[in-house]
């Protein structure tokens, strides 16, 4: 029974953003929903790589990016490490 109600909820939702689809506001839920998507991927994004950069232990960095040489001069660069601190060291003339 719940679940048919959250069923014909979501359904009638639909159809009611749907309806409105082309029209003046149509244009600006679409422009609001692709403006908090945008935002929402670029805040994911920058978490993502502090945690990567900043909060990752450093034996997972190590085990993920210091294996290849390309991986982990990817690593230096994308958190700005320079080769001297010891986490992954780059393949030598990679870069």
């Amino acid at each position: 029974m719940r679940r048919t109600l959250l069923s014909a909820a979501l359904l009638a939702t639909v159809a009611i953003l749907a309806g409105c689809g082309f029209t003046p506001q149509g244009d600006a839920v679409r422009r609001a929903v692709a403006e908090g998507t945008a935002r929402a991927g670029d805040t994911g994004l920058e978490n993502a790589e502090w945690f990567l950069c900043e909060a990752a232990p450093v034996g997972a960095v190590k085990r993920r990016y210091g294996a290849d040489g390309d991986m982990a001069s990817a690593y230096a660069k994308l958190c700005d490490r320079a080769a001297s601190v010891g986490i992954v060291a780059p393949a030598t003339g990679s870069e």
